[in-house]
């Protein structure tokens, strides 16, 4: 099947990695896939580097312009399914499929609900199937459009061979950007609370972003400046994460598509997450990890101790992680339910 995915996000998120995930195992699969995306953006230097055929175009008002240069390169191509993971390339992917034998899948990773307009309205009634990536943007996406076909599809993903023996040391590690919504200082007041409680306690923060040097300022005047290290972007993610007893997703939101979480279950590690987004259905509380209300430092202190001071509830959690991810998140499930929602969408086209 040609597939044509689109992601014109300027920046790396859930979104652009569901995306690239899919389309490289569906490439590694026999398909034929084309990645399109910002020319500006790392995603698509990703999707070159996971061996992609990649097609940049322009961001913004400008990129309006290059659309009908953009439908004569998809006209060669010929894709079966066009599958746009954005709203802006929702609105590319009807325009480059208009009156060609070809359906038009959305797939809904983003953080905001769908809202019913006029025009949102018009693309709904115009696109062949929904792919909503958690159960909260599913139900969302079948109340703003009763009558559209609306899957739900969570990511999976590719992980080590065998999980990893959980370290001695009581090691909470964290990956991700440092930007705001994703709770790096609910997790710091959690630690004040925590290193009086849990001997010889360590938090990592991996990632970078411009809160990173603010946050780093704070550790000395709040005394954590020995417990709490934020080691930047780690070169073996998979390394980081193996030496942390518990993973940590203190988001304050977002999270649509989580892909730390499914990560730390593929490691086999218990993960202490906020209850917001996609993270109820990939967390199964109290067997695969806990989760706590988003802002609240005491519930999550409360949390990573329960864990911390206990190695084999700790060690259960992580064994029972892992075989959450084997059965419900691997590579194999992620494609082959997309390809049968690709089949539906695509059953009433000429041949």
């Amino acid at each position: 099947m040609n597939i044509l995915h689109l992601e014109d996000e300027p920046w790396d998120s859930g979104i652009a990695h569901y995306a690239l995930t899919l389309a490289a195992e569906q490439a590694r699969r026999g398909h034929r896939v084309e990645f399109w995306g910002r020319v500006d953006s790392p995603v698509l230097d990703e999707a070159r580097r996971l061996g992609l055929r990649v097609r940049g175009w322009q961001g913004g008002a400008a990129g309006l312009l290059t659309w009908p240069r953009q439908r004569a390169v998809a006209g060669e191509f010929q894709p079966r399914v066009i599958n746009a993971h954005t709203g802006a390339s929702h609105s590319l992917a009807l325009a480059l499929a208009f009156n060609r034998p070809c359906a038009v899948v959305r797939t809904r990773g983003d953080a905001r609900a769908p809202r019913a307009t006029a025009l949102t309205r018009f693309a709904a009634s115009r696109t062949d199937a929904f792919i909503a990536a958690n159960a909260a943007l599913a139900k969302a996406l079948k109340a703003a459009f009763p009558a559209a076909k609306v899957a739900r599809v969570e990511q999976g993903i590719d992980g080590p061979p065998h999980p990893t023996f959980l370290p001695p040391g009581p090691l909470v590690g964290m990956i991700a950007r440092f930007d705001k919504v994703k709770g790096h200082e609910t997790l710091l007041d959690a630690a004040a609370l925590l290193k009086a409680k849990v001997p010889g306690l360590k938090v990592r923060c991996a990632g970078e972003g411009r809160l990173r040097e603010r946050l780093s300022w704070q550790l000395k005047p709040t005394g954590l400046d020995r417990v709490v290290e934020f080691p930047g972007r780690v070169a073996d993610k998979w390394a980081f994460m193996a030496a942390a007893r518990v993973g940590a997703i203190p988001s304050l939101g977002s999270e649509a598509v989580s892909r730390a979480a499914l990560e730390w279950m593929a490691l086999g590690r218990p993960v202490v997450a906020s209850a917001v987004g996609g993270l109820p259905d990939l967390v199964e509380d109290g067997v695969t990890g806990i989760l706590v209300p988003p802002k609240d430092a005491d519930a999550l202190a409360e949390a990573l101790a329960s864990l911390l001071l206990d190695p084999k509830k700790t060690e259960a959690m992580g064994r029972a992680a892992r075989t959450r991810w084997e059965q419900r998140y691997g590579l194999k499930r992620f494609c082959d339910e997309t390809q049968t929602v690709y089949n539906e969408a695509t059953a009433h086209l000429p041949l």
